[in-house]
């Protein structure tokens, strides 16, 4: 049993979980409100009006409900939830899309722990495992479909693993069955600041390479060991400011009052898991290289397997990093990585004519289920939706 602050503590430093997959957009602990939403742009009138009009609605239906039914149930608040949902039709196509999907994968969260407290089944290490799963898809999308995710997204992967795009657009067309063309490659390697050995090897490449070799992964650096360790110590060093900094403000400005009745625990919390959250992605992004690097050596010592696939699979092992962070963590980062992975998915079958497509509406649709799903959960057992949800919303719709 932890100490009663423990939970607080947790709440303070949230931030951290969002921070690592994507700065631009973070989240606090005290209601999931982007900080870009500035309070005289559009976006907050635009974002107050979607919360405004789902509580009003919301608290109206469910309460008319209640009085006509003579009942308080999850149907009250499914059904009022649903409607109310509806209110983000105020928001941008492309803001749209982002809530839904965060919303969407809350609400599948909500209905796990649902099923699991009521014993209908049990996965261990779920969170874990999706996140495995998804992020070997996003790693996939990263190498070989870039244009399925996000592209600020993409971008910060693209400055995070430190191998430049061009790189990556190499290795497409490579494994596409493209012939690479020297006279580019060349002009790539001066631009990096290749090494003399790396310039000899990538001037003597044939059009079509098994694999992509090392000199082109990494230019800079002939030896592979020292490109994993170089990675690992750049992203350490570069990531570690920005979660301090994430956590130094959670911890001063949402939870000044915690810091001032126990500073020294809430300080030492705080350092632990910046330096536990830096080297988690440090270990994600060092671990695929060295999966990419293993690879280019096997090859050049006569193996001839070279699949778009190998891509997903190094995601998914290097994911195996997400076992330091914290447990109570892992679940929001899977659920953070879920929908970037899903979108990927659906845009790649959909190119490939397996789905249908969806209307302009869906982002409506999914956002109104879901936000259905919650609200009957929140009415009737809270306990089940995770606590960033019942924070979010305790401040903005509180108690019916």
């Amino acid at each position: 049993m932890p100490p009663p602050h423990e939970e607080e503590t947790e709440k303070i430093i949230y931030l951290g979980s969002f921070g690592s997959w994507r700065p631009e957009l973070l989240f606090t602990s005290s209601g999931g409100i982007p900080q870009e939403v500035a309070y005289r742009s559009p976006h907050a009138f635009r974002f107050g009006a979607v919360f405004g009009v789902f509580s009003f609605l919301w608290k109206l239906i469910n309460n008319s409900m209640r009085l006509a039914r003579g009942k308080n149930d999850h149907w009250n608040g499914l059904v009022a939830g649903s409607i109310a949902g509806l209110a983000i039709i105020a928001e941008k196509r492309e803001r749209r899309i982002t809530l839904a999907q965060q919303v969407f994968v809350r609400a599948l969260q909500g209905a796990y722990n649902a099923g699991h407290a009521r014993e209908y089944f049990n996965i261990p290490h779920g969170d874990s495992l999706l996140f495995m799963v998804t992020c070997g898809q996003v790693l996939y999308a990263y190498t070989m479909q870039p244009d399925t995710i996000p592209q600020d997204f993409l971008k910060f992967m693209i400055q995070t693993a430190r191998v430049p795009a061009k790189a990556l657009r190499f290795n497409r067309l490579n494994v596409r069955g493209q012939p690479l063309d020297t006279a580019e490659l060349l002009d790539y390697a001066v631009k990096y600041k290749a090494t003399p050995k790396a310039l000899d090897v990538i001037s003597k490449l044939p059009a079509h390479p098994l694999a992509i070799p090392c000199p082109l992964v990494h230019p800079r650096f002939d030896s592979c060991t020292y490109t994993v360790v170089e990675r690992f110590y750049k992203v350490f060093k570069t990531i570690l400011p920005v979660y301090a900094a994430l956590n130094t403000v959670s911890m001063l400005v949402l939870g000044l009052k915690l810091f001032i009745k126990n500073p020294k625990h809430t300080a030492y919390k705080a350092s632990f898991n910046t330096i536990r959250s830096s080297i988690f992605l440090t270990l994600f992004v060092a671990g695929y290289q060295t999966q990419v690097c293993l690879h280019r050596n096997i090859v050049k010592s006569g193996y001839k397997w070279h699949s778009k696939y190998f891509y997903w699979w190094w995601g998914f092992i290097t994911s195996l990093s997400i076992f330091v962070e914290d447990r109570r963590r892992r679940v929001d980062l899977a659920l953070y990585v879920l929908p970037k992975a899903a979108e990927s998915w659906y845009k790649i079958l959909y190119s490939k004519n397996w789905i249908f497509e969806l209307n302009k509406y869906a982002d409506v649709w999914f956002f109104s289920a879901a936000t259905g799903v919650i609200m009957a959960f929140y009415q009737q057992e809270p306990e089940v939706l995770s606590h960033i949800v019942k924070s979010v919303l305790h401040n903005f719709v509180g108690k019916n």
